[in-house]
């Protein structure tokens, strides 16, 4: 074989043999290596930067036109119809666009009413395209006039029924000498939501308005519906008048029973919650929940002022008493009483309970029999009554005036309340918890919370007042509270 083809298959067998020891090591290589997804860098959290307007803000003599807002990145508009709010109101609200790094609003010049100052504010609408951050509240003001409207008004507003500040309503404002029906037939000037129950305007004129509150349940800025709460003043107001404006709001349609019948009022504590354990459900032909912790007789479950209550799915037809038996100790109790609602579906035993005593209930077949035939089968249970020294009492003073009713509030519920026909009031048997009191001005003497009315006969609300302080109450301790103490601290923080 001539040396040079020799030499060249050689030179050929070295090659391929070093390809495939390179191929070799690059898939051994790949097959070694840890595939990521590349990562994009921290999150854009930067709003957009407003470069220029068109128009300098709280500029004179606006005449209506085309405002240009600039920003340092491409940006879009979001619900822009409910950020954007207008004062005085318009008939019409600026047409808003945007296109690339431009936001232009345009206000038509027969919108605008002469001599007036127009703030407008379109809240976070402006955001940026890529992560949707917003430029918080865009707003601006003009007058159409030669100088600038400055007053302001503020107040507040509370709950009448519950002594809370309202939160969730609007404070709106209407020219003064506008009839009742505006209210219902007219948008107002001027709309100011509540923060923490206050209100703010500024930019007003000096000139006297009417002022309302409204819950705006469906967005038309008009009172058009009996749920809506609302709240007036009798009297007109004037911007720049250092008189506080507190307003009561509540809902017309009907009265708010924030109470106990009448009758009731001396009592110190009202049915509550049963005890954590209790509505077992018991299994009959004729089924009910159990208001009472069965689980254990050796456990204090059972509260000295509760009811022992069998809960029905059904109407009672009839039940038997001599069917249903209470006894202490194995000892027939002759304080047990029998009662069934006026829904007749809840049959309650009551008795004079004795502390850390074991009560056992035997109710026999056919104690009770529901509307569709049913009949309860024979059972029997067994629960212990707490000590008095599970319980806390609070004991309030408090200046004597049976115009007034005393409420404790527990997780806000009335769980008690009294007249006050004494200066010196006690809530004994309190379950260990929180608490706050609460005073309902009974102007009428009712026992109840009476909403106000607009229409026809104008009434104010009975005003409830919540006070800030939270109340202790501890097992076996005796709290004492001076409610003028307690009110003037509350006066306070007005301030």
């Amino acid at each position: 074989m001539p040396f040079s083809s020799y030499h060249c298959r050689q030179n050929m067998s070295v090659k391929l043999s070093d390809c495939f020891l390179l191929l070799s090591i690059c898939l051994c290589w790949l097959s070694c290596a840890n595939i990521m997804t590349p990562t994009g860098g921290p999150r854009d959290e930067t709003a957009p930067l407003l470069k220029k307007r068109s128009m300098a803000d709280s500029a004179l003599n606006f005449k209506g036109g085309v405002i240009r807002f600039e920003f340092d990145e491409f940006v879009q508009l979001k619900d822009v119809q409910n950020q954007l709010v207008v004062t005085p109101l318009l008939k019409k609200n600026p047409r808003i666009t945007v296109h690339k790094k431009r936001v232009t609003v345009d206000i038509d010049d027969s919108l605008l009413e002469p001599n007036t100052t127009y703030a407008v504010s379109m809240g976070n609408a402006i955001q940026d395209m890529r992560e949707s951050n917003p430029y918080k509240d865009l707003s601006f003001t003009f007058s159409t006039g030669l100088y600038f409207d400055s007053l302001s008004l503020q107040g507040t507003v509370i709950e009448a029924n519950t002594g809370k500040p309202d939160t969730s309503a609007m404070a709106v404002l209407y020219r003064a000498g506008v009839p009742d029906s505006a209210f219902f037939n007219e948008k107002p000037l001027y709309v100011q939501k509540l923060f923490g129950g206050s209100f703010f305007f500024k930019n007003l004129p000096d000139k006297p308005f009417r002022i309302f509150v409204l819950d705006d349940q469906n967005r038309n800025l008009r009172y058009d519906l009996s749920s809506e709460r609302m709240a007036f003043n009798d009297q007109s107001v004037s911007p720049g008048d250092s008189t506080p404006i507190v307003l009561y709001s509540f809902v017309t349609q009907g009265n708010v029973d924030t109470s106990f019948k009448k009758k009731q009022r001396q009592n110190a504590i009202a049915v509550a919650k049963p005890a954590q354990g209790a509505d077992k459900k018991v299994i009959t032909r004729l089924s009910y929940l159990l208001g009472a912790d069965t689980s254990n007789k050796s456990k204090r479950s059972f509260d000295l002022w509760d009811s022992v209550r069998l809960v029905f799915d059904h109407e009672i037809k009839t039940f038997d008493l001599s069917k249903i038996s209470l006894f202490k100790n194995e000892l027939p109790d002759k304080s047990l009483t029998v009662t069934l609602d006026s829904a007749r579906k809840t049959i309650s035993l009551h008795a004079i309970w004795a502390e850390d005593e074991v009560y056992k209930v035997i109710l026999q077949k056919g104690f009770a029999q529901d509307s569709t035939g049913l009949q309860g089968n024979a059972t029997e249970f067994f629960f212990r009554a707490k000590r008095k020294s599970d319980y806390g009492t609070l004991i309030v003073q408090c200046k004597k005036d049976e115009n007034d009713i005393l409420e404790l509030m527990r997780n806000d519920k009335v769980i008690a309340r009294k007249t006050i026909s004494d200066t010196l009031l006690t809530f004994p048997l309190l379950l260990p918890d929180t608490y706050q009191v609460r005073l309902l001005h009974d102007t009428n003497h009712n026992g109840l919370w009476d909403a106000g009315s607009f229409f026809g006969e104008k009434k104010q609300p009975e005003r409830t007042e919540l006070f800030p302080a939270i109340i202790t109450i501890k097992a076996n301790w005796e709290n004492k509270i001076d409610l003028k103490t307690v009110f003037l601290k509350k006066q306070t923080q007005k301030k």
